[in-house]
């Protein structure tokens, strides 16, 4: 069943982005809307811009760089993996692996860690790139791993979440979620907060589980399935949730975005959107990316929209990076669109490459860094006056 759905999703995404004579009224809502035109208003330009061994294939590929310890992590499907200087993008280390990455990179710790296509879990030095270990779980992996309190915890296509051992792979605990028949091609990417693991699941649900064996503390329900298509029924939680202070935000498709006390699992808001993107904030505002391409700002207190960005509709918008006065999505054109996280309004367009951004940008201190899907890795420094 996600083999076909898979096949459905590839079907919308050729007809985006072809118009030809007699497109139905249906096909032409599906086309990519055109760039937006604006006035520029942030003086910025990439920092640096390199070529990488890390070339990305697939459709629905959601791998995306690491930052940390002064270093950008990229991988590619290819199984390569360099690490680069994040000041001025040399290379520092190279590793090829026999194996197809499909995670996002993950690092902290002093390691880094990748998933493969045939449930690898490996993880590397993040100073010199020598395999540290190599543990195979029950599926695929392809969102980033969690790494923190001495472990390492990964989700896997199958609706399990596992946790190893940081320093030796060796499998601490399990737990194991009935997977619907019909859902996306995604799953949400784990978190570590106070002793606990947050992860979202394929059934509507956000559970918690104590680091140290897995006990399940609580689980709640975040959307319903519902609707009288399969289609309208899916309600996975595939976005990474979002912790602020005590506050866990929660997305799922075809559902809603949740605020929910992290000590006691009671609902503070939940308002009805669908996304299956990483959400990010500022530490004031909650920013993401609908499901239909919209951008949009909610009040982190209540849940009320503060803005919207529609006018990227269409053009497979990715999740949302915070950098300051800013807010960064990529578009499958290859374009980053820069806008005010005031009002959402254009302030900024750069161009990394023409075969696309994978995943989404990721921003760290101040540094935004994005992968295209030939290997070229951008990285655009922020000067302070304008954080």
């Amino acid at each position: 069943m996600m083999k076909k759905f898979t096949i459905v999703l590839t079907c919308i995404m050729a007809l985006s982005l072809v118009a030809c004579s007699g497109t139905s009224d249906e096909e032409k809502a599906l086309l990519p809307f055109p760039l937006p035109k604006f006035t520029p208003s942030l003086d910025i330009k990439p920092s640096w811009k390199v070529s990488t061994s890390a070339e990305v294939e697939g459709v629905f590929s959601r791998l995306q760089p690491g930052m940390a310890y002064g270093k950008v992590y990229v991988a590619g499907t290819n199984g390569e993996v360099e690490a680069r200087n994040l000041e001025d993008g040399k290379l520092v280390w190279k590793k090829k692996m026999d194996v197809i990455i499909e995670s996002g990179v993950a690092v902290a710790d002093r390691i880094v860690v990748v998933g493969s296509q045939e449930g690898e879990v490996i993880a590397l030095d993040a100073e010199t790139g020598e395999e540290l270990w190599r543990n195979l779980v029950s599926s695929e992996i392809i969102s980033p791993a969690a790494i923190g309190e001495d472990h390492v915890v990964v989700r896997t296509i199958d609706g399990k979440l596992f946790a190893m051992d940081e320093k030796t792979g060796k499998r601490s605990w399990f737990f194991d979620r009935n997977v619907p028949a019909l859902t996306l091609r995604g799953t949400g990417t784990p978190i570590l907060a106070r002793g606990a693991v947050i992860s979202g699941f394929d059934n509507g649900n956000v559970a918690l589980f104590f680091m140290k064996d897995g006990a399940l503390i609580w689980e709640k329900r975040i959307a319903q399935a519902a609707g009288r298509s399969e289609f309208d029924q899916i309600v996975d939680v595939d976005s990474k949730p979002l912790v602020v202070s005590d506050v866990l935000y929660v997305a799922t498709y075809n559902g809603n975005i949740a605020a929910i006390n992290l000590r006691d699992s009671q609902n503070l808001w939940q308002r009805e959107m669908s996304s299956f993107q990483d959400l990010t904030s500022d530490g004031l505002s909650i920013f993401a990316t609908t499901s239909n391409d919209v951008v949009m700002s909610l009040s982190r207190e209540q849940g009320q929209t503060q803005w919207t960005q529609s006018e990227l509709k269409n053009r497979k918008v990715s999740a949302p990076a915070a950098l300051g006065k800013y807010v960064v999505v990529a578009d499958f054109e290859g374009y980053l669109h820069w806008m005010s996280a005031s009002d959402g309004h254009f302030v900024k367009r750069m161009r990394i490459d023409s075969s696309g951004v994978v995943g989404a940008p990721i921003a760290y201190l101040n540094y935004l860094v994005a992968q295209a899907k030939n290997g070229e890795v951008l990285a655009v420094k922020i000067p302070e006056s304008s954080l």
